[in-house]
């Protein structure tokens, strides 16, 4: 687990852009599983990412087409959705099953936080790209999120998040300051 930190301004977002190939590289490379990121392997390495960004914008009315929606990219078509699966990893987040069945607008940030990081361990990629992971939850659920992070880890997943949170600084293997 590896948390970029620093200043607002200071890059770490366009960091994660720039790793996604959102953004084009001035200097440097970047290697993702030994493939040098290029136009030639964008989708091969894209295929290894899941990315949970800042701004969560899915153009869904209820949880239950937000959660189905990324198992629909091109990236993920390997993967399958499982309801059964997603109820337990919400059991680990301290999610409601019932949440699946509400409106987008009924639920907090912070359950939509984690529903989307449930939804991004199911996709089973060696790493998560999450950009403020931890902004609108409260302590308890911080922790939880880390202890889950934790075991993804320890299952093979390399964990890059940007954050400003202590807490989740603190429980991260290495810490970039930008």
């Amino acid at each position: 687990m590896v948390c970029i930190s620093g200043e607002s301004g200071s890059g770490k977002t366009s960091l994660l852009n720039a790793i996604l190939g959102f953004v084009p590289l001035t200097s440097g490379s970047i290697t993702i599983d030994d493939l040098l990121f290029c136009e030639e392997n964008i989708d091969q390495i894209r295929r290894k990412i899941a990315w949970i960004p800042q701004e969560l914008a899915l153009p869904c009315e209820w949880v239950s087409e937000m959660v189905k929606l990324p198992f629909e990219l091109k990236a993920n078509k390997g993967n399958h959705f499982s309801k059964k699966k997603l109820f337990e990893v919400f059991k680990e987040l301290n999610l409601e099953e019932e949440l699946f069945t509400k409106r987008v607008s009924e639920i907090s940030g912070g359950q939509r936080q984690r529903i989307m990081i449930a939804v991004a361990s199911l996709l089973e990629k060696p790493l998560l790209i999450i950009d403020e992971p931890t902004s609108a939850l409260d302590a308890g659920s911080v922790e939880r999120v880390l202890n889950f992070f934790n075991t993804l880890s320890q299952k093979g997943m390399t964990i890059l998040a940007v954050s400003h949170d202590r807490a989740f600084k603190l429980g991260c293997d290495n810490v970039i300051y930008l």
